[in-house]
């Protein structure tokens, strides 16, 4: 019980942006700090109490991600937790930071986004020297489920009340996200995903100072309110939805891409090729190339080829840039001959298996409209050969098959990519 209420009491704290926005003059708070200074006489973080024009600064992270890109607020951060240590008539008592995650995704992966975002966060803080490490305490606040309420209740949306039906009713949040996604066929969920969540994928903070003094002001006696024990109900305010609709328009969808790229490696053994790549979701796409040679190199040298590979990748970071790795298939129809006294033609059998990979890409140029590819890949492949003697019509003089592991995939590729709405 007691673990249950706290966790509900620092929920509290790191969600409510404003509390009393219009209260009158506080002596625990000083003009010359902006409003996430918190100044506390008790400096008890585990007890209720007024936090007179308390702000949460969002940190808010794209889907599935924790790294922490540095912006204007988390700079203004980082001067004020200076101008704290460096005062002497304050000094920094803690900084609470807290991590959540939308809730669309697994509740597994959400439990730990909420633990790297956060720590993401405090790790920004002691890397710049603002804090000890011992000054912050970290809270992983999981999927916030308590400000998608928050937000249904104060905003007109579709299905709202529907939804806040269930979030009251069911408990368990992974039925919970199953009956929301039966609305309407899904479209309800989907306006979730587009127009309530983004701003919910964040790490915040406060920070707590004990009482600021100024000499040359006559400050007034202000009594804190007792502290509530733990494990004692109290009502709890409704639900104030933190203020981040303004980051709402960052959060545009990234575009997806399709790309045109050309195997040098192929085009260097005088191989026309071609390979098309479309980014089916934020971390996944499918890469298609096609191989055509319809003619002899000389009159003994032969490679031609009619041959596809179709491959699924997953990008690690986002897709169309960074590492991947991929599964694929082949299909083949050969005709190959070195300067020697035979030459390999498939006998209306197709080569065909498959295989696995790995590569990177990096985009370039103005807009990223260029890309460049390496890849290589191990598998297996099955194929029948007719053996014929190279020459001019020369004759079959043999048939076999066989079995082959090894590379099955290669490339240094150049390609050009275009963006399209999502």
């Amino acid at each position: 019980m007691q673990t249950h209420f706290k966790s509900k009491l620092v929920l509290l704290v790191l969600a409510f942006p404003m509390l009393l926005l219009a209260q009158t003059h506080d002596p625990h708070r000083s003009a010359d700090y902006p409003d996430f200074i918190i100044f506390t006489e008790g400096g008890n973080m585990d007890s209720t109490f007024d936090i007179n024009s308390a702000e949460l600064i969002p940190v808010v992270y794209r889907v599935n991600k924790y790294t922490l890109i540095e912006n204007e607020a988390l700079d203004s951060v980082v001067a004020v937790l200076r101008r704290v240590q460096g005062d002497s008539r304050t000094s920094l008592r803690r900084v609470w930071v807290g991590g959540s995650a939308s809730p669309e995704g697994p509740l597994w992966w959400n439990r730990q986004l909420g633990d790297y975002r956060s720590a993401a966060l405090a790790n920004y803080l002691i890397d710049k020297g603002v804090v000890a490490d011992s000054l912050i305490t970290v809270f992983n606040l999981e999927e916030d489920w308590y400000n998608t309420e928050a937000y249904l209740r104060s905003h007109p949306f579709l299905n709202g009340e529907r939804v806040l039906e269930i979030i009251a009713s069911e408990p368990d949040r992974v039925r919970r996200k199953q009956l929301i996604r039966q609305i309407d066929g899904g479209a309800t969920w989907h306006c979730l995903i587009a127009e309530v969540f983004p701003p919910l994928r964040n790490a915040r903070l406060i920070i707590e100072c004990t009482p600021w003094h100024d000499p040359d002001l006559e400050v007034a006696t202000i009594n804190i309110p007792t502290a509530i024990p733990l494990d004692t109900p109290k009502l709890l305010p409704p639900p104030i939805w933190c203020n981040l609709n303004a980051l709402q328009p960052t959060f545009e969808p990234q575009p997806r891409f399709i790309a045109l790229k050309n195997n040098l490696l192929f085009t260097a053994l005088l191989t026309s090729n071609l390979a098309v790549e479309v980014e089916l979701w934020p971390h996944v796409s499918i890469d298609v190339p096609v191989w055509y040679s319809p003619y002899d190199i000389t009159d003994r040298l032969r490679l031609r080829l009619l041959a596809t590979q179709p491959e699924v990748r997953y990008w690690a970071t986002k897709a169309g840039e960074g590492w991947f790795c991929g599964v694929h298939t082949h299909i083949a129809g050969f005709d190959v001959s070195t300067p020697s006294t035979d030459r390999y033609q498939d006998p209306n059998h197709a080569l065909w298996g498959v295989g696995i990979s790995g590569g990177w890409a990096k985009n370039f140029g103005s807009e990223k409209q260029w890309t460049i590819e390496f890849n290589l890949g191990v598998g297996y492949a099955n194929y029948k050969y007719d053996v014929y003697r190279n020459w001019h019509n020369g004759v079959r003089f043999d048939s076999g098959s066989g079995h082959y592991w090894g590379v099955t995939r290669a490339g240094i590729s150049i390609g050009y990519k275009w963006y399209l709405k999502r």
